[in-house]
């Protein structure tokens, strides 16, 4: 059965969509690895590995830990993923994705 941490890091990795052996090889561990993270209770990787992690699926080690986020505690991991992503945008690049969010979401007057 599957850790609370190996659920975290399959969602992450598929939300990446990433394979296991594609994360094996950018973290420098085996396929096989990586699937006991996910798929068996009780794994405990080292620190270095839950950092390269982190890196490569672009969250903080908390994240992947189960530690919450603080600032916004009803996020999901994808959502945490996707600010993440955001946050290293241009701010060229953040003022399209705002005006397309501000084109699907508002309402016209009078609705």
């Amino acid at each position: 059965m599957a850790s609370a941490l190996g659920v975290r890091l399959r969602r992450l990795r598929e939300a990446k969509k990433l394979t296991l052996q594609q994360v094996a090889d950018a973290v420098g561990c085996t396929k096989a690895y990586i699937w006991e993270l996910e798929m068996k209770d009780g794994q405990r990787p080292s620190a270095e590995r839950v950092q390269a992690l982190a890196k490569l699926l672009g969250v903080t080690m908390e994240d992947i830990m189960g530690e919450p986020v603080q600032e916004v505690p009803e996020a999901s991991l994808e959502d945490v993923a996707f600010f993440r992503e955001y946050a290293g945008m241009s701010e060229e690049e953040k003022k399209h994705y705002q005006d397309v969010l501000k084109m699907m979401f508002s309402r016209k007057s009078g609705d």
